[in-house]
């Protein structure tokens, strides 16, 4: 039986990252990792990379370079540099490097189970290729789970391809799920190897991470960028009025405004605020800057408008970043020991 692992999901946002590492985590075996299409790209030292990829280098201590652990960032790029030959020509080839001296490795598909199959780098697809087994991990409502999963089972079984099982995360009530859908689920021929609740610290992240995925340029408060954010409010309405709306009195929020809205800013630095996102690429005044930079506020400026910045910081799935220690722990408390399966 082989220990290569690869791990897609029913949709975007389901937590394969988690569920991959409260995996590795469980076990005393050496995984490495491989995400063939790098599909969170941010830039490090003016190198693309994959921040999932980051994250599995960092915890674990991997020693390959972070270009090792995908082969692209882009369907076009990828389909263009490599043809389907030697797309799995790649794809041997890494695993080759990424087995030395491992006892498997944790391969993550991209955001769904059918991302990257016109390039062969679907979860279908990798399996062929690689000596390995499948994990699906899906989320949602019962009705969702038990629709994706039906249309799922149906798909690979057409395909001859087995499932080792699935995963049910971020689910509202264990006790439901286990009294209304595990007798559904199984009767598709799919063993249930966890359910996970809803764990309200991994929604939390930092200033840094969305900084990261916005591409973002920091100003100003470079210290606080470990800063966690719990809500995100939006600086349209003048600073007299926002400092009025309740929500704008929460803690740890993170700020989204135009660079020229210096009466939003000011009124911002006075509050519990976690970070302020400058939206338009326009930079404040050097007082400002000066002022957020005493406050241990980051000030990071994108070159989004600000309602296409607060619709991009919505739709971040809230991963697990390195910085989080307390996130590791909380998969190892929560997630680990709700995953029954040999490794």
């Amino acid at each position: 039986m082989s220990d290569n692992l690869i791990i897609s999901s029913t949709e975007p946002d389901a937590g394969k990252t988690t569920i991959g590492l409260g995996l590795a985590l469980s076990t005393k075996q050496d995984f490495n990792y491989f995400k063939p299409f790098g599909d969170r790209p941010i830039y490090k030292k003016k190198r693309l990379i994959d921040y999932d990829a980051k994250l599995f280098k960092n915890v674990f201590d991997l020693e390959e370079e972070y270009e090792k652990f995908c082969i692209g960032f882009d369907h076009s790029k990828i389909k263009y540099a490599y043809d389907p030959e030697m797309i799995e020509e790649k794809i041997e080839e890494r695993i080759d490097e990424l087995s030395e001296s491992k006892d498997g490795i944790i391969i993550e598909t991209g955001e769904d189970w059918s991302f990257g199959s016109s390039i062969n780098l679907d979860p279908l697809s990798l399996y062929g290729m690689i000596d390995s087994e499948v994990i699906i991990v899906a989320t949602g409502s019962k009705t969702k789970i038990l629709d994706d999963l039906t249309t799922l089972a149906r798909y690979y079984e057409s395909n001859d391809i087995p499932i080792k099982g699935v995963v049910l995360n971020k689910v509202e009530s264990v006790e439901d799920i286990e009294d209304f859908a595990i007798d559904e689920i199984e009767s598709l021929g799919l063993d249930v190897l966890g359910i996970i609740p809803q764990i309200a610290d991994l929604n939390l992240t930092r200033v840094s991470f969305v900084n990261d995925m916005l591409f973002g340029k920091v100003v100003a408060g470079e210290d606080g960028l470990d800063n966690i954010i719990k809500n995100v409010f939006v600086g349209a309405l003048s600073a007299e009025e926002m400092v009025r709306n309740p929500l704008f009195q929460e803690d740890r929020k993170l700020i989204v405004t135009g660079g020229d809205r210096a009466d939003v800013i000011l009124a911002s630095l006075d509050e519990g605020t976690a970070g302020i996102i400058l939206t338009n690429d326009i930079i404040p005044p050097s007082n400002i800057i000066s002022r957020a930079d005493r406050a241990g506020i980051p000030l990071v400026s994108v070159p989004l408008d600000t309602y296409e910045a607060a619709q991009r910081i919505e739709r971040m799935d809230r991963i697990t970043t390195i910085e989080d220690d307390f996130k590791i722990d909380k998969i190892k408390e929560v997630i680990t020991p709700r995953i029954d399966m040999d490794l």
